[in-house]
């Protein structure tokens, strides 16, 4: 059975499935989030049972660390959109408005 590893130079650096580029994350969303059936999301991903598994006991054990990792993310996805928002709007604002030229 494989190990659950981490390399800064794979997957930025996720836990992974040793020797292999799925990470518990990838695993988690799949089976948890989507509840996806174990079998499939293993045949798909071309690790055994032992491995999936192993993947979900690995999240379950460190499940702070993930959830603060997923709030994180969260976050900063929402940051993300709302600076794009006032961007577009500061655009099309600066579109709406007549020229120089136009105005006379």
């Amino acid at each position: 059975m494989s190990s659950i590893v981490q390399d800064d130079a794979i997957r930025s650096g996720e836990p992974r499935v040793e020797g292999t580029r799925i990470t518990v994350s990838d695993v988690k969303r799949r089976v948890i989030d989507a509840e996806e059936d174990p079998h499939v999301v293993a045949g798909e991903y071309g690790i055994s049972m032992a491995e999936l598994f192993g993947a979900l006991a690995y999240y379950y054990e460190h499940r702070d660390t993930f959830e603060e990792r997923e709030r994180e993310a969260a976050q900063t996805r929402r940051d993300g959109e709302r600076d794009t928002r006032e961007l577009v709007d500061e655009l099309r604002g600066e579109d709406a408005s007549p020229s120089s030229e136009e105005a006379e």
